[in-house]
């Protein structure tokens, strides 16, 4: 391999990401780096599983890479940085994009720049279920039911506000209809709750501004937050769930909230889920502004023009780690 091709910058998106923008801020963010004198290669995927398959498989031919997309693109992509130790610049463009909103990462190619050019690079978690990796959460139950019957419902609306309409009208049709689950969940060993209708394993906040589940979760501490609501009445559910979303009052009677590093979910019908957290795995580009933790030591496999991860963070063997 070259010295100019380990140089190269990868970007990579789906293209339905951002109501379609995720191309053309792409496109944008490598011509900005080949003014920068940096050789950019843009690499569009049609379908999450297909960055997957290309993240978990591509050698080690670039030295940062670029993901443009929504959450779960991000997370598609971040096995390939993790693997070959380089830094990842994540460019949102999603409906949620939870895990860039906690780095107040900007959503705009000259905002991207900026971070290419200032960021420094943090050493933070993410979550593994199963062999696949998650940046912000795993859920199970009603919402998780909600959410992935809108998205599997055709086309979902682009624009922001229609999918928010269409979230709103399936959640209604699964409190009135669609019947409780029944969850398990132990973390660490130990069970927590027997049964719940929601469970939400997260690695940073959740639904911010939207429905407050694990508004102190951090992707730097370690740790998962695990939020549960416990079994009871459908009317109770919906009422427990209506004071999150209208933010009467954090702490609520029959939800229960925790850290672990190992969370293992039992849903009805379906084999045991294990989920535990990788410590400063991921090397992150972030905004040198952005609310972290001090500078952290050196670690010489990211480059030195940005501020090296943390020394716990490490290649993922579990990952499959190039060799």
């Amino acid at each position: 391999m070259s010295r100019n091709e380990r140089q190269a910058v990868q970007v990579v998106y789906t293209p339905g990401s951002g109501a379609g923008r995720a191309g053309r801020i792409a496109r944008r963010v490598a011509r900005g780096l080949e003014r920068r004198g940096q050789s950019a290669r843009v690499q569009p995927f049609r379908s999450l599983p297909d960055l997957a398959a290309w993240s978990a498989e591509c050698r080690p031919t670039f030295a940062c890479l670029v993901c443009v997309g929504g959450d779960a693109t991000q997370s598609a992509a971040a096995p390939a940085a993790i693997r070959h130790g380089v830094p990842l610049l994540s460019v949102p463009t999603g409906f949620g994009n939870l895990f860039a909103s906690a780095f107040e990462l900007p959503d705009q190619a000259r905002g991207a720049l900026r971070v290419f050019d200032d960021g420094v690079a943090r050493g933070v978690d993410v979550g593994m279920a199963g062999d696949e990796v998650f940046l912000s959460h795993a859920s199970y139950g009603w919402l998780a039911d909600i959410q992935r019957a809108v998205e599997e419902s055709g086309r979902p609306p682009r624009q922001r506000w229609l999918r928010m309409l269409a979230y709103y009208r399936m959640a209604r049709r699964f409190l009135v209809e669609a019947p409780l689950p029944s969850i398990g969940v132990e973390v660490d060993g130990r069970l927590l709750v027997e049964r719940a209708p929601i469970v939400t394993v997260a690695n940073v906040e959740t639904y911010r501004g939207f429905l407050a589940l694990t508004p102190d979760a951090s992707a730097t501490d370690g740790r998962f937050d695990v939020f549960v609501m416990e079994a009871a009445p459908r009317l109770r559910v919906w009422a427990r769930l209506m004071g999150l979303l209208l933010g009467i009052r954090r702490e609520t009677a029959g939800v229960v909230r925790c850290q672990a590093r190992r969370v293992r979910v039992l849903a009805d019908g379906r084999a045991p889920e294990e989920l535990r957290v990788l410590p400063g795995a991921l090397p992150l580009l972030i905004p040198a502004a952005a609310r972290m933790l001090a500078p952290a030591p050196p670690v010489p496999s990211v480059p030195a023009r940005w501020q090296p991860v943390p020394a716990r963070s490490r290649r993922s063997v579990e990952l499959g780690a190039a060799r």
